[in-house]
């Protein structure tokens, strides 16, 4: 999933780190391994998504891009907008959530504690958050 070796390392570590910190909730103590390989499986691809910087494609021989390519960041920068407004409807501690938990990847009790609230209510909060930005951004559509 990773193709790198050092990446892989520091996933496996991170998902070990996860599973130890909320060793408690898994449904499954006496049979693990299937809970924890979702939550390495998870790792992975946040490591994917904060990889931002991906292998440069050679340009056209005339030094354009191609139509397509052109037209896809074209698309990605509608979305930024899109997204960008959406959150902007978001009450000020929708906003924080959001931020929290998908813009510096804090964990459910990492933010219940910065907030000082309940784990579940962290979780329920963060949840209609979400709800409410997808429904803004099905809005837009």
């Amino acid at each position: 999933m990773l193709r790198a070796h050092h990446d892989a390392e520091e996933v496996v570590q991170e998902a070990l780190t996860r599973a130890w910190r909320s060793r408690d909730s898994c449904r499954t103590p006496d049979a693990p391994l299937s809970w924890c390989l979702q939550i390495t499986r998870n790792e992975a691809l946040r490591l994917i998504g904060r990889q931002r910087v991906s292998p440069a494609e050679p340009l056209e021989p005339d030094g354009e891009f191609p139509d397509q390519q052109a037209l896809g960041e074209d698309d990605r920068a509608d979305e930024r907008v899109d997204v960008d407004r959406a959150l902007r409807q978001l009450t000020v501690d929708e906003r924080l959530l959001i931020s929290l938990r998908y813009e510096h990847d804090w964990s459910h009790p990492e933010i219940a504690a910065r907030l000082a609230i309940p784990e579940s209510t962290a979780r329920v909060h963060l949840h209609r958050a979400r709800k409410r930005l997808k429904a803004l951004l099905e809005d837009r559509s």
